[in-house]
Formats: C-alpha cells, structure tokens, sequence
C-alpha cells in the first residue's frame, strides 16, 4: 500500500467516527490533496476491497477496510513513538516517517523495528 494510500485510508477511518457519510471532498479537505487525487485513491483502495462507494455517494470503509485502517494506525502511533522517543522528532514529522516507512518497509522489518524498540 502506498503512503498516499495509508493517509487516506486513516483519514476515512478518522472522518467515520465523526459522522457516518463521508464524501471524498471531506477526504480531500483532510489531507490537503485535490478530488481528483482523492478519487484515484479511493479507486484504488476500493479495487483491494478496503473501502465501498456510490457514483457520486459517500465513500465508507468495508470490514476488511475497518480491520486494515485499526491495524495501520496502531502501528502509526507506535512507530510515531519510537521516532520522537529515539529520534526526538516533533510528533507530526514521527507521523510522516511512519507512514513512509510503513508504506515501503515489509511486514517483518516492521515487526522486528517495533520488537527491538519495545525490547522484546
């Protein structure tokens, strides 16, 4: 999954607590990128059966969406922690690091960097 990918994901997640219609120009809002960009993503999220859209509709997360979207930002906070932690970046620059290394790393380097930074 891309990193623009991941910010959108998490921005639906985050808007769908807050109201149960989104449309993709709440989305766009959010994350500061044109409908025509948000569109694309939400092409492409909806092609991996994360999210379910009306032509025209509102954009919502499907349950494999819902599980993938709790899943990332578990794993967002952690390695937002770790870059201020060991790091010191400011939180919001840990955020952006974490979603880049999210979106390029593989499933087990991510798990070792969160096991080695836990001590485990």
């Amino acid at each position: 999954m891309t990193a623009a990918q991941i910010r959108c994901l998490l921005a639906l997640r985050a808007l769908n607590q807050l109201s149960e219609k989104v449309a993709s120009k709440d989305i766009a809002r959010l994350i500061g990128i044109s409908r025509p960009s948000v569109h694309r993503l939400l092409e492409a999220l909806s092609t991996e059966g994360m999210i379910s859209k009306e032509p025209y509709g509102t954009v919502e997360l499907t349950e494999l969406g819902q599980e993938t979207a709790k899943m990332l930002e578990a794993r967002k906070e952690r390695l937002t922690l770790i870059f201020a932690r060991y790091f010191g970046l400011p939180m919001d620059e840990g955020a952006a690091g974490a979603i880049l290394l999210m979106s390029g790393l593989k499933e087990e380097s991510l798990k070792a960097m969160e096991s080695a930074s836990s001590g485990k």
